[in-house]
């Protein structure tokens, strides 16, 4: 099952394809994923955590909202090894929300070195999602489009 995007991207601005109009990244909420919950360990995947993250994804999309997923890297990701383990189970991860048009998109983590690795691997089925970094500012929670 495919979703069509909702959103577009210009010029590193968000964009609702519906009416064209600017979104305001900031309104959009931020739901933290830790690698550690999602894979407890290599390749086993918490079903439970992931089927209530897609609940609460839905009850969004009732409510009109989006949000973005962040992963979060709290286990190391500095071989190869580690880092096709990390998109794995991102993409295990978008698998299991994939009806869920609440999803934005996902943040990209600055420890992932192939950012385009992780990207390539979810737009296979997800095309429709869009990718944020953090703004370099440390003192705002503003994201901005990749």
């Amino acid at each position: 099952m495919k979703l069509d995007p909702i959103f577009t991207v210009k010029n590193k601005k968000l964009y609702k394809i519906a009416d064209g109009s600017e979104v305001n990244t900031s309104t959009l909420k931020r739901i933290d994923i830790p690698w550690s919950t999602v894979e407890m360990e290599d390749e086993a995947y918490n079903e439970e955590y992931l089927a209530q993250l897609r609940e609460q994804l839905k009850a969004m999309e009732e409510a009109g909202e989006f949000a973005v997923l962040v992963p979060v890297a709290d286990k190391p990701l500095e071989t190869p090894e580690q880092q096709e383990l990390f998109i794995n189970a991102y993409n295990h991860t978008a698998r299991r929300v994939k009806d869920c048009t609440s999803v934005a998109g996902m943040e990209l983590v600055p420890q992932l070195k192939d950012k385009q690795a992780f990207i390539d691997t979810l737009a296979i089925k997800h095309a429709q999602y869009v990718y944020f970094t953090k703004t370099e500012n440390p003192l705002s929670d503003n994201i901005v489009v990749y």
